[in-house]
């Protein structure tokens, strides 16, 4: 398991971490994004709270776009990046799980 993630963003708020499941606020900037990545066990699912982010998939080219009130599920073992694609903050509520957690870069 990767205890820190190898990148920085505005913020980050654990909401609850358990063997199985792990909830997380993610602020990021405009222009800042989490690498490419994917997890072994763990679906992220993400909702957009404000501003305007993109879930761009390398491995197939397609993007899902997540204005506020928005979400999206990525699949273990889907390769993935998270961006703030807006002029302004993006805030995100991601919930991970079932499974153990990693963070394996590209």
């Amino acid at each position: 398991m990767t205890a820190t993630p190898p990148y920085v963003i505005a913020g980050k708020e654990t909401i609850l971490t358990t063997d199985q499941a792990r909830v997380t606020l993610m602020t990021l900037a405009p222009g800042q994004a989490i690498p490419p990545h994917r997890h072994s066990q763990v679906t992220d699912t993400t909702f957009c709270l404000e501003g305007q982010a993109a879930i761009r998939f390398p491995d197939t080219g397609e993007t899902a776009a997540l204005a506020v009130g928005c979400h999206a599920a990525v699949a273990p073992g889907q390769l993935h990046e998270v961006a703030n694609v807006g002029d302004g903050v993006c805030r995100l509520l991601l919930v991970q799980g079932p499974g153990e957690y990693d963070f394996l870069p590209a």
